[in-house]
């Protein structure tokens, strides 16, 4: 077999064809970056995802700014972090020794998604919805886009459906996608860099996956899912010898524009707003933070740091923000309750699947050889799995809002699991009703505000 006959199922991945000239192949591109496979006056599904979505996007909007100048969790850091960067009074003062314009103070993470807080509080101002409205718009762009994935990937717009539908109401992705902290633009542009893989734009996607590692160093976990599907793809592929030629030649690529992109990007952000003049820099100071945080031999009640195998039990939840109303009977209180509760922890009709479906998806893809269940496997494995080993051996400090970038995995192999074994509809309704029932229970605000 020839080179370039080796080459050509890799293709699709890495350019048009020869005979199309310069404009020509500029015009294809930007027509295949317009269409979007979403047609909701025709296709009953789309029609029935604008519902979902309309739904997600009221469910985030509603009460944004609620409890009024309270910051919720690490919100007391990012919010911060975009006053200082806008060189405005923090509140309360954290760091008092921060260098007003420059991020010199939580440099553990990289600059983009603080700055895109930073941005939305000086259009919208410091407020509840300055700080939030960014972490609205990519949570609903993640929705939006999941189901784009899938309907793509699955070829069955019921799993697309089913699948986002799980997403949004995972009360961790919903709070995450309603309050300023880093995690979220992280999923949604890991979600969209999936998406631009699977849709023939190489570039795109490691572009795409470069901006997520701009918000979070985990973002480099999109990077390696990709890179473990494309690898276990060809490797498992019946019938024919591994393509290395092919398969080197789009991993060289696809590194090339995530890394070039990730480090000039970094070091642009740094020098306007970090202060370092040095990228790698700035990386070995990451590096030497992420390892220092060891968890202690013994877990103290009241921390709430935890191991990564019990986030699939939903253990050691987080209260982001709790707001407790009293009740006074002759001037003593005889009772209390929750007028406000954010819980860091995810829909325990979601998760208690999450082994299930993933169990499912890698016998189905034993059956079947899909790629979309291999894929889901493959987004399970490299966004979750590492944490075992660095709890194990690097007795790393972690937190179950980690598991954040893994839920879509859980929830598009869920999906897959029901339309593959199609259930009785009465139970597919019954457990659509209980994921509800586990959102509300776990809503936010306990009461209307």
């Amino acid at each position: 077999m020839s080179a370039g006959t080796r080459s050509q199922r890799h293709s699709s991945f890495i350019s048009e064809s020869g005979d199309t000239t310069r404009n020509g192949r500029l015009v294809l591109r930007l027509k295949k970056l317009m269409s979007v496979d979403f047609h909701p006056r025709s296709d009953k599904y789309d029609h029935a995802f604008i519902y979902l979505f309309l739904a997600s996007a009221v469910l985030r909007l509603i009460w944004l700014d609620r409890p009024v100048g309270l910051l919720i969790f690490d919100e007391t850091y990012y919010v911060n972090v975009a006053r200082i960067l806008l060189r405005l009074p923090q509140q309360p003062e954290v760091w008092p020794a921060a260098i007003p314009g420059i991020d010199s103070v939580n440099q553990e993470h990289p600059l983009l998604a603080k700055l895109l807080i930073a941005l939305s509080v000086a259009i919208l101002g410091d407020n509840g919805w300055g700080w939030r409205i960014p972490s609205v718009v990519f949570g609903l762009l993640a929705i939006f886009v999941l189901y784009l994935l899938l309907k793509k990937m699955s070829k069955n717009p019921l799993i697309a459906l089913i699948g986002s539908f799980l997403f949004s109401f995972d009360t961790l992705v919903f709070v995450h996608s309603r309050i300023a902290t880093l995690d979220i633009f992280v999923s949604s542009f890991m979600i969209i860099g999936f998406y631009c893989y699977f849709s023939g734009r190489l570039k795109l996607s490691a572009f795409s996956m470069a901006l997520a590692t701009l918000c979070k160093i985990g973002g480099f976990y999109g990077a390696v899912t990709l890179g473990a599907f494309h690898l276990a793809r060809e490797l498992l592929s019946k019938g024919r010898k591994p393509d290395w030629q092919g398969l080197l030649a789009v991993f060289e690529k696809y590194a090339i524009v995530y890394l070039g992109s990730f480090i000039l990007l970094l070091a642009a952000l740094d020098f306007f707003w970090a202060g370092y003049k040095n990228p790698f820099e700035h990386l070995s100071y990451i590096y030497t933070y992420t390892f220092a945080l060891r968890a202690p031999d013994v877990r103290a009640p009241n921390d709430i740091w935890s191991y990564p195998w019990e986030w699939l039990l939903n253990q050691v939840r987080i209260h982001y923000a709790v707001v407790n109303v009293s009740v006074y009977t002759d001037g003593t209180v005889t009772r209390t309750y929750p007028s406000v509760d954010f819980v860091g922890a995810m829909n325990p009709t979601v998760l208690f699947l999450a082994i299930p479906a993933v169990l499912y998806n890698v016998y189905s893809y034993y059956e079947t050889k899909s790629d979309f269940s291999l894929f889901v496997v493959a987004w399970f494995s490299m966004t979750y799995l590492p944490f075992i080993p660095a709890a194990f051996f690097g007795h790393r400090i972690m937190y179950i809002f980690y598991f954040l970038n893994t839920i879509p995995a859980v929830a598009a192999g869920i999906a897959n699991m029901i339309v593959e074994q199609s259930p009785p509809r009465v139970i597919v309704i019954v457990y659509v009703i209980a994921v509800a029932v586990g959102f509300y229970t776990l809503f936010p605000f306990k009461t209307v505000p």
